[in-house]
């Protein structure tokens, strides 16, 4: 487990103890709560996100190029021997664009469900649970938001009829989101390279895009 996975789980489990205290806090805890909305603490989530997760990719760019001009074959892949395009499309490939991917697609599903939610009279999320979502699609990154969005599609589908079975109501998801986010990142990195079925999500390597749009 690198440094990343750390804070990815630690910022999941964060926002989730968040969401009990602000939900069954009281006193003064409630009180000191009720001055920063729970609003504000997710935007300040996502900005701290993007700037330690893309900010550690731009020092990880700064240290490849470093290397590969350090001397060896390596320094032929560079300026002035080549354009700089080779070296960008490497760590594009390798750091940025999965990150890229899992940003765009956190905001096409946020606004998906936001548009969803309006033209329904707001009948399926609550307040915040949207930018649950797609903090959680960001962070589980790609590929693993391909799972993330299959576990809330299928487990989703399954809790709720099985709560309006024996509730007859609607099931209250509010506190799904971030477990569901962690399950993801466990299958992706733990259960299927244990199972021997990384190759399961082979089919989403952006190398192979790459080389197959660009021919590079």
């Amino acid at each position: 487990m690198d440094w990343l996975d750390i804070y990815i789980y630690s910022v999941l489990a964060l926002i989730l103890t968040a969401q009990f205290f602000y939900r069954f806090s009281s006193g003064r805890l409630a009180d000191l709560l009720s001055k920063i909305k729970f609003h504000v603490f997710l935007k300040w989530v996502w900005i701290l996100s993007g700037v330690i997760i893309f900010g550690i990719f731009l020092y990880w760019s700064k240290l490849q190029y470093e290397l590969w001009g350090s001397g060896g074959f390596t320094k032929y892949m560079l300026p002035p021997y080549q354009g700089i395009s080779y070296f960008l499309s490497y760590v594009g490939v390798r750091f940025w664009g999965p990150w890229v991917l899992a940003f765009l697609a956190s905001v096409i599903v946020s606004r998906a469900a936001k548009y969803l939610n309006r033209r329904f009279g707001e009948r399926f999320f609550e307040n915040e649970e949207i930018e649950l979502i797609a903090l959680g699609v960001f962070l589980t990154g790609y590929p693993g938001f391909f799972i993330y969005l299959n576990l809330i599609l299928v487990l989703g589908v399954i809790f709720s009829a099985v709560y309006q079975i024996l509730v007859k109501g609607r099931l209250p998801l509010y506190y799904f989101w971030m477990p569901l986010a962690i399950f993801a990142i466990i299958i992706k990195d733990w259960i299927l390279p244990a199972l021997g079925q990384q190759s399961l999500l082979a089919g989403f390597s952006l190398g192979d895009f790459f080389k197959l749009w660009f021919g590079i």
